[in-house]
């Protein structure tokens, strides 16, 4: 936890609209999930192991809180390493194997097969 704050807290220092990569653990109940990319309030996740929506909110939580700007930050969560993107803009097979959103804002997780992540998903 104290290791995602530290390289968010440096990947903020030298963010200027680029994408800056990093790697640490997300949750301590989601202790395999990893911030695989950070976009100026966005967090690209990966977390194959997380088996609830518990788990996905914690993770957007931990990745969230570093970054966000008026408590305005959303968590784009894969579970498949292969899958998720590394950087933004996602590619369509990216998008669409998106398996959940953390809107910390709103404090609302979208499941992405269950509740649509995005308009005109399928």
């Amino acid at each position: 936890m104290r290791l995602l704050k530290w390289v968010a807290l440096l990947g903020g220092l030298a963010l200027t609209g680029s994408a800056v990569t990093s790697s640490a653990l997300a949750a301590p109940e989601t202790e395999s999930c990893s911030v695989v990319g950070i976009y100026g309030t966005i967090a690209l996740v990966v977390c194959p192991d997380a088996k609830s929506d518990a788990a996905f909110i914690a993770a957007g939580q931990e990745a969230c809180e570093p970054i966000a700007v008026r408590n305005v930050c959303n968590a784009w969560i894969w579970r498949s390493e292969q899958r998720a993107a590394r950087m933004l803009p996602m590619e369509n097979h990216q998008l669409e194997s998106v398996t959940a959103l953390w809107i910390n804002r709103q404090g609302t997780l979208k499941v992405c097969a269950r509740d649509g992540c995005y308009a005109g998903q399928k």
